[in-house]
């Protein structure tokens, strides 16, 4: 798999994680498009991961005072369960120890739970619920 990754929301990687977040979040989970999107979206760098160049899985991070926030991760329906997410998670990471960073975190939906589990995160404080999905914190150290 070949990742991209750009800073702001233009161009095609921004455009290309944007076609999966549609097909994922809002059509596959019926999020309401108006929540998907956020003030955010400029502000962020994106990540796009590509096989025989068509784009299929996502992220976008976001710097915080606690470290690099881990947002809108997301595959295509088809390209599941091939570790293809946890490679944009080793980009990510890699990123953030280039800057000195310590610790990645995110919200994640309750039933992904397992997969970060197994990509080194901790759950930590309680359930919140974002676009009526319950979530909660995780934390990883790098």
């Amino acid at each position: 798999m070949d990742i991209k990754s750009a800073f702001g929301n233009n161009g095609t990687v921004y455009e290309d994680g944007m076609k999966i977040r549609k097909a994922v979040f809002i059509e596959e989970q019926n999020i309401d498009a108006a929540l998907e999107q956020d003030e955010n979206e400029s502000r962020c760098r994106y990540y796009v991961g590509y096989v025989n160049q068509e784009p299929v899985t996502t992220a976008r991070v976001m710097q915080t005072d606690e470290g690099t926030l881990v947002q809108r991760v997301c595959t295509l329906k088809a390209y599941r369960h091939q570790g293809l997410s946890s490679q944009i998670f080793q980009a990510i990471e890699q990123d953030a120890k280039a800057k000195e960073i310590k610790q990645v975190w995110l919200f994640a939906q309750d039933h992904a739970q397992k997969f970060y589990l197994n990509n080194g995160f901790t759950v930590v404080g309680d359930q919140v619920m974002e676009a009526g999905i319950p979530h909660h914190k995780m934390v990883k150290e790098i």
